[in-house]
């Protein structure tokens, strides 16, 4: 038991808490970078379905005055 009290000292205290500071520092650096990963991804992906839907609704809007002007001439 007196091992153990001697082993945790102030100095071996300290010396965890940079330790540990400095983990979450690398870890808080980590999800940066994965945080900017994902919104360039998530932009991406954004483009990806805005382009998409304008090609869905230019088809529906076409469509639409097709059926307009069939009704109409036909």
């Amino acid at each position: 038991m007196e091992s153990t009290k001697r082993a945790w000292n102030d100095e071996r205290m300290d010396e965890f808490a940079t330790r540990t500071d400095e983990s979450f520092k690398d870890v808080r650096g980590e999800i940066r970078e994965v945080r900017a990963e994902m919104n360039g991804r998530f932009a991406t992906l954004e483009a990806k379905i805005e382009q998409r839907f304008n090609i869905l609704f230019g088809a529906l809007a076409t469509g639409f005055v097709g059926a307009v002007v069939s009704h109409f001439l036909g």
